[in-house]
């Protein structure tokens, strides 16, 4: 018995080299099934990722979407939304590329977030002794779920909604934005930790109109001097990257834009970010 299967499967070897030219074959370690919780989670790049999860330590249906923090024995509690990952408490990385710590000055400064609901980027941008910052997150099942199990990243900002410096406001950021724009409100900073720049063959679709959208609103807002901060994709995802900075060049308001990477440790991947300001007209 055990030789017809090694024959038939040297068979199958020989078939296959003959069809493709290829001389070498790899083997992948099996997916561990049967556990009681999930190993395996997508990114937003379509990669698989899998991760030593033990637990879950929170899991809600919200009205948006699926909320979960599971526990990872390297990374510590990891966000995932909609069965995405997201973040976790090692990924600090990933929140001082986005608001280029060091080199960018926001003492002093007004800052809007759109999004943001693990409380990350608020917790470290309090630090840098800003004049105010307003936080717009949608959805509040996302806040409390970070409150309560993502303290590495958060600290305890999330404990209260509105503090001398800062206040959360959960509700659509697009109607807040719509707001500022019609009382003629201009800051310093606006930052998009919104969703991911999508791995797509056209840049169509609602993802695609909901970061244009985005995109124009959050450039209305922002003075001459300003800036918007945004992560976009892994390096892997160069197609949807450029596409991305395509939209970037047909915005109402002209602009120009650099771009910065960081390896970040839940993603197991360099991440790419974009900081955009408004261009100087002669």
């Amino acid at each position: 018995m055990y030789t017809s299967i090694l024959q038939t499967l040297r068979k199958m070897e020989e078939s296959f080299t003959e069809q493709t030219g290829c001389m070498k074959c790899h083997k992948y370690p099996a997916f561990k099934r049967g556990s009681k919780t999930d190993r395996y989670f997508l990114t937003s790049d379509e990669r698989i990722l899998e991760y030593d999860i033990d637990a879950v330590v929170f899991e809600e249906q919200s009205p948006y979407q699926k909320v979960q923090i599971v526990h990872s024995k390297s990374l510590g509690n990891l966000l995932v939304l909609d069965e995405l990952q997201n973040l976790s408490e090692r990924d600090l990385i990933y929140t001082e590329t986005l608001m280029q710590r060091g080199k960018e000055d926001y003492a002093g400064k007004e800052i809007v977030i759109l999004g943001g609901g693990d409380g990350a980027l608020l917790y470290e941008l309090l630090k840098e002794k800003p004049k105010f910052v307003t936080m717009l997150e949608l959805d509040e099942v996302v806040i409390r779920a970070c409150r309560e199990h993502l303290r590495g990243c958060c600290g305890d900002i999330l404990d209260q909604l509105e503090g001398p410096n800062y206040k959360i406001v959960i509700d659509d950021c697009v109607k807040s934005l719509d707001q500022m724009i019609a009382e003629g409100k201009k800051v310093d900073y606006v930052f998009g930790d919104l969703t991911d720049i999508p791995v797509s063959v056209t840049p169509q679709g609602e993802v695609w109109d909901f970061i244009r959208l985005i995109l124009n609103k959050a450039m209305q807002v922002i003075k001459p001097s300003g800036k918007y901060l945004t992560h976009g994709n892994g390096v892997s995802s160069p197609k949807s990257l450029a596409m991305f900075e395509d939209q970037l060049r047909n915005l109402q308001i002209p602009v120009e834009f650099t771009r910065d990477t960081a390896f970040v440790p839940s993603f197991l991947e360099d991440w790419v970010f974009y900081q955009v300001w408004p261009k100087l007209v002669n």
